[in-house]
């Protein structure tokens, strides 16, 4: 089965659209339940830093990539030269992005968990087709 990763960037705390989300809450929330591989936090994945952090950390080996963040344009553009660094194609088998703008803790975690589900849901469907 294909591993899930959560990638969670912070904008250093300073997005004003960001301020009623708890980090380290949200961040125990997901590890104790939900179903992932891991999960990593960083202040700001589209700057220098950000993307080598995503280039050694990124593998194209149907990795799937949960990426809380910006909005979902902002975080095409923004981590792009992270994925090509990584040599791992940015498209739906690897990126799900999901936007943390103007949400609370509660609503990026239950986003986070339909998304999750509807993953297992499709693998679900698709072994029972073969």
């Amino acid at each position: 089965m294909a591993k899930k990763a959560i990638l969670m960037c912070t904008c250093s705390g300073a997005c004003p659209s960001m301020k009623d989300i708890n980090f380290f809450e949200l961040c125990e929330r997901i590890r104790l339940e939900l179903p992932h591989d891991f999960l990593v936090m960083h202040p700001r994945l589209c700057e220098e830093n950000g993307e080598c952090l995503m280039e050694n950390l990124l593998k194209n080996d149907g990795t799937k990539y949960y990426v809380l963040a910006c909005k979902e344009e902002k975080q095409r553009k923004l981590l792009r030269d992270g994925y090509q660094k990584a040599g791992v194609p940015m498209n739906e088998d690897t990126f799900y992005p999901i936007s943390l703008s103007f949400k609370n803790t509660d609503q990026v975690f239950d986003e986070l968990r339909k998304a999750l589900e509807e993953e297992k849901e499709e693998k679900l469907c698709e072994a029972l087709q073969e």
